[in-house]
């Protein structure tokens, strides 16, 4: 972790960004909302047209260009009329394009290979007033596979400090691949802040339709951020880590439609990190008197009130994550080296919904405080029975708590790895109209710090353990699974001639320089009349859509609408 730090660190320098540390004692608002449309629509403001056209090609550039204004909330891709824009100016490189740009300009990037780019602070930017670099031509038609000259050789395309900015359609090309010798960089994008030499986050990011992989670490990675999409992009075939990474006390993201694939790790990780957040912290101007505070519950939580009273709420790296909306997801065949298929530490407020989690090698949605030192003497060994439990302060801090995990359809059959697993206080949880299918082991773990105000019920199910706590415990939670309409259990057999078509082939094929959808992957449609999944939700907690966007006219439980 600390050379990651080192690297972020090197990123910004590699920028020249001011030192100039920002106070927002303020704080930053989200958007608070389970649907996502509202959360795109009210959190994004694109500019319906660009001011100018920036083209970067290798060729002749032509004079102008047809290009549609972008459509966020479109699931079918269509768009407004297209406009023809003028050519204001033409650029070899991709980062002199980027150097030129100013806020509310296109970067039309025609067909060709390129090195990736690194983009900072621009004052001109904001709503309205995006830089939106744009991949044309085919899917697969415009490759960046080396990082900018001159710049941070960690990362392809880099935002570091940056803030409202869009990238879209890029095939991102790594070197490295499971099995193959580590070289190449460390991501195909990149996004961080930097706390401690200019007190600015990264923010108000799109990452659109983009093709990440085999890299060395991640397809993606970011620290130090909030307000961020990530959409229809495919991140796979990380060599070391993860498909796609957010860490360092990010907050208000929106994770949909995209496909997790093939890496050696996690699926999608989002670990906020407390351990590299307060390491961060300590060493900003005016909080380095808790340099050498002891790693207690106490200790941490004097260092969040100081940082809070200098930056504001959600303008520093406080090693949670508010307010994501993780849903509509394909996270398939990762975990060689373990990690959480979706493997979640200190995620709080937020909502995984309508995702679909099959065939990995790991958990299915691990929820955690990512065994931090903070947290230790509340975690191990954790309360002995109920009348330890006098509140959240009682438990660990860290954990995943007060969230909404509802409608994913999670299958797998892994010895020791659960298909939901709550652990490390991660309380407060809502379980609702989830199918979690493991034969092999649980597929449903509940710790002792987690148990708490535990909300979990009309799940689908094999086993549920509660690593043999103590039955007073159980009374802290508001509803269990036995006794509140789950199907407990059931077997990947049963469930089988339960769904359109069960299996584990992959998700996807890559060809070439993109990927396309295996016409032969599973189908986890509910049948119809499914006497297990079809009309069996708790209809109060049911998201409008199922994970193709088609509209749920009934109460199905799993990420898909039954078959009509």
């Amino acid at each position: 972790m600390r050379r990651i730090l080192l690297l972020c660190a090197l990123a910004v320098a590699a920028l020249g960004v001011s030192q100039t540390i920002v106070s927002a004692a303020e704080g930053t608002q989200f958007v608070k909302t389970l649907d996502s449309n509202e959360w795109v629509a009210k959190t994004f403001v694109i500019q319906e047209k660009y001011e100018r056209v920036l083209v970067v090609t290798a060729a002749e550039a032509p004079k102008t260009l047809s290009v549609a204004p972008l459509v966020l909330n479109s699931r079918d891709g269509s768009q407004a009329a297209a406009v023809e824009y003028p050519v204001t100016a033409s650029y070899k490189t991709l980062q002199a394009a980027v150097d030129a740009a100013k806020g509310g300009d296109l970067i039309a990037v025609m067909p060709g290979t390129y090195a990736g780019c690194a983009v900072g602070d621009k004052d001109d930017c904001g709503d309205g007033k995006y830089i939106h670099i744009k991949a044309m031509g085919k899917p697969g038609e415009v490759t960046i596979n080396a990082p900018a000259e001159g710049k941070d050789r960690n990362w392809m395309v880099m935002f570091a400090s940056a803030h409202h900015a869009i990238l879209e359609g890029f095939n991102l090309a790594g070197e490295t691949g499971p099995g193959m010798p580590q070289t190449g960089p460390q991501s195909g994008i990149f996004l961080g802040g930097s706390i401690v030499d200019t007190g600015k986050l990264t923010h108000h990011i799109v990452i659109l339709n983009n093709f990440s992989h085999n890299h060395r670490g991640w397809g993606m990675h970011s620290v130090e951020t909030h307000t961020v999409l990530m959409q229809g992009n495919c991140f796979a075939l990380s060599s070391r880590e993860h498909s796609a990474y957010v860490s360092d006390g990010s907050d208000n993201y929106c994770i949909r439609r995209n496909v997790f694939f093939g890496s050696t790790c996690s699926g999608l990780q989002c670990n906020l990190d407390p351990l590299a957040s307060l390491d961060k912290l300590v060493e900003v101007e005016g909080l380095t008197q808790f340099k050498d505070a002891p790693k207690t519950p106490e200790s941490a939580q004097k260092i969040l009130k100081a940082a809070t009273e200098k930056f504001g709420a959600n303008n520093f790296p406080d090693g949670q994550g508010f307010n994501f909306i993780i849903e509509d997801n394909v996270v398939n065949q990762n975990g060689q080296r373990g990690g959480g298929s979706l493997n979640l530490a200190g995620l709080k407020n937020s909502v995984i919904q309508n995702n679909l989690i099959y065939n990995n090698l790991t958990t299915g949605i691990a929820m955690w405080d990512n065994g931090n030192e903070w947290d230790a003497s509340l975690a191990d060994p954790g309360p002995a029975s109920a009348k330890e439990v006098k509140g959240p302060e009682s438990l660990p801090f860290w954990g995943c708590q007060n969230n909404i995990i509802r409608n994913n359809t999670v299958v797998m059959n892994v010895q020791g790895r659960p298909g939901i697993g709550l652990g490390n206080g991660s309380w407060g949880n809502v379980l609702r109209n989830n199918v979690a299918l493991n034969d092999i082991t649980e597929t449903l773990d509940v710790s002792n710090t987690s148990i708490y105000k535990t909300d979990s019920g009309w799940n689908v199910l094999n086993r549920i353990t509660y690593n043999d706590m103590d039955k007073s415990l159980m009374t802290l939670a508001v509803a269990l699974d036995e006794t509140n309409h789950s199907a407990l259990g059931v077997s990947r057999d049963k469930a089988a001639g339960e769904f359109a078509k069960s299996g584990d082939e992959p998700w996807v094929i890559i060809e070439g320089n993109w990927w396309r959808l295996n016409p032969d992957r599973p189908d986890f449609r509910p049948k119809k009349g499914s006497s297990l999944l079809a009309g069996k939700a708790d209809a109060s907690q049911m998201p409008s859509a199922d994970i193709t966007g088609a509209p749920r006219s009934g109460a199905d439980i799993g990420a898909y609408a039954a078959a009509k």
